[in-house]
């Protein structure tokens, strides 16, 4: 696994990509988790990343999906270029318009249904009938072509609108989705279905349908594989491709001098140090080193000195198949990371948050490989919050896997309820508004969210029905205390101002406290 501006990507070839794509399919009739993959080309990056290492994310919800998707392949050649510039080469880009057909005639000999969601007019329909024409056999679950919101008013009634599209798909028994909304619509739609979808993978593949029904035609192979198929694909539509391809190179490349000089020099650094030190350098430190555990029983990996490419292959045991609930990374001892290393422990990352696991970083604040995670936009995986939340008082709603809804002591007659943890869809989905609703009949409510450390355009749908439901009974309902992610992702979805917020609590209260009018002023 390679780390690209602290995307992890898997180094996979095409056929790798298809057998693995099978195989997670499969894998949902054992434990009935839908699997998501991502092809990640240029678009993905700019779309989800800030300019710097230090700025916020741009969409930290599709951020969020990118480093927690299942299966993630390089698109576009850039992406395999930056990887090769960090000493951590991808062997071959896997684009969505090879792995789709490569998929169907994969799945015409294994038996695996396909279905086909998105695309403009009737081309998914004539997409499906192409495929099977070239793979006799192919089973085709079913094809739909839905028009989804992801950001406005309109997304706030998402729910509903995906009911049928949902229905649909679970009616036909897929093993493979294929969605066609373009980045980032249909890899946000599937992550907020995710949670009542019976699908074994889902793939966003943007526009591979055009390709597939030759609306749109492939660059010559040549012109594929040494990475000019963005001058074919701008050639074909100049007025609307050149624009889009020069500043998303532009962005890229601001975005990508800082982590390549900094890793030049860290490896120079290093270097130079190790000339002017005796003896050798112990890099075998044992993975479970175990002399201080975590009070918690959690598991610790004590990192060595050097934690490259050499320890990484020194491993027996890969601690992300540790069943232990919570795993403790040690950083104390550690003065240097190579990219191999950090892809490694961000694999460690990913599987554990896939599978309800925790793991946190300890000996991080005052080493130098703090400055790299930063710069490897990576620091945010390793110092999340992993805080047990209090115990409930009588009255709380909660929501089993990390979000709390907790009623507090009302102030000056009106409501206050503080949301903690994480609200995503299936989080979403198990909150009571029902119970807090009746806790605080009959008063306006101040919802804390600064202990809110995450939030997805589900979770912001819910915020707004309880503020629709608040104001059919003449109340409201006031936001305050948000976290950058969360203030972040009302911005770039456009519902900042459908809300009443504020930055404080007394800021709040005050204007809960004018009249409804002057209050959305």
């Amino acid at each position: 696994m390679t780390l690209v501006l602290g995307i992890p990507i898997d180094d996979l070839t095409p056929d790798q990509a298809v057998r693995r794509t099978l195989e997670l399919a499969d894998a949902y009739r054992t434990d009935g988790r839908p699997r998501q993959i991502v092809t990640v080309n240029v678009d993905f990056l700019t779309n989800a990343l800030g300019w710097t290492p230090w700025s916020p994310p741009r969409h930290p919800e599709l951020l969020e999906i990118l480093r927690r998707a299942d299966l993630v392949t390089a698109d576009g050649m850039p992406v395999v270029w930056l990887a090769r510039l960090l000493g951590t080469p991808i062997e071959r880009r896997v684009t969505g318009a090879d792995l789709a057909p490569a998929l169907a005639s994969a799945m015409a000999q294994s038996g695996h249904r396909l279905y086909l969601l998105g695309g403009r007019g009737d081309i998914g329909q004539q997409a499906a009938d192409r495929l099977v024409e070239l793979n006799p056999g192919l089973r085709i679950a079913g094809v739909h072509s839905p028009f989804v919101h992801t950001e406005g008013e309109a997304m706030l009634a998402s729910e509903e609108q995906d009911a049928d599209t949902v229905a649909r798909i679970n009616a036909a028994e897929p093993d493979v989705l294929l969605i066609a909304f373009g980045n980032p619509k249909q890899e946000i739609w599937f992550q907020r279905n995710r949670h009542r979808l019976k699908v074994g993978v889902g793939i966003g593949i943007g526009g591979t349908f055009e390709f597939i029904v030759g609306r749109v035609s492939r660059a010559p192979v040549w012109m594929q594989r040494t990475g000019l198929e963005w001058i074919y694909r701008i050639a074909q539509d100049p007025k609307r491709l050149w624009r889009r391809y020069a500043v998303g190179l532009a962005k890229l490349a601001v975005m990508s001098l800082p982590l390549v000089l900094h890793d030049r020099f860290q490896h120079w650094r290093f270097r130079r140090r190790l000339q002017h030190r005796p003896g050798v350098i112990d890099q075998t430190a044992p993975p479970d080193t175990d002399t201080n555990p975590p009070e918690d029983g959690a598991r610790r990996l004590v990192l060595p000195e050097i934690v490259d490419a050499d320890w990484v292959r020194s491993q027996q045991s890969a601690p992300d198949q540790d069943e232990t609930d919570a795993l403790v990374v040690d950083f104390s001892a550690t003065r240097f990371l190579d990219s191999t290393a950090l892809g490694y422990l961000a694999r460690i990352w990913k599987t554990r948050q896939n599978t309800r696991r925790r793991v946190r970083a300890e000996g991080l604040e005052h080493t130098p490989v703090a400055s790299l995670l930063k710069m490897t936009r990576t620091w945010d995986l390793f110092t999340e919050r992993h805080d047990q939340p209090p115990p409930a008082p009588q009255g709380t709603t909660r929501a089993r896997g990390g979000a709390l809804l907790e009623p507090e002591r009302p102030i000056d007659g009106i409501g206050v309820a503080r949301l903690s943890g994480r609200l995503d869809a299936d989080r979403a989905a198990r909150l009571d508004l029902d119970a807090l609703g009746a806790e605080l009949d009959g008063t306006d409510l101040l919802l804390d969210l600064s202990d809110l450390q995450f939030i997805d355009s589900t979770g912001l749908g819910l915020l707004f029905k309880l503020q629709r439901r608040f104001a059919s009974q003449g109340r409201r309902l006031a936001l305050c205390g948000m976290q950058p992610p969360v203030r972040q992702l009302m911005e770039v979805t456009r519902l900042t101002t459908l809300f009443l917020h504020a930055r404080t609590r007394q800021e709040a209260l005050a204007l809960l406290a004018q009249p409804e009018t002057d209050a959305m002023r």
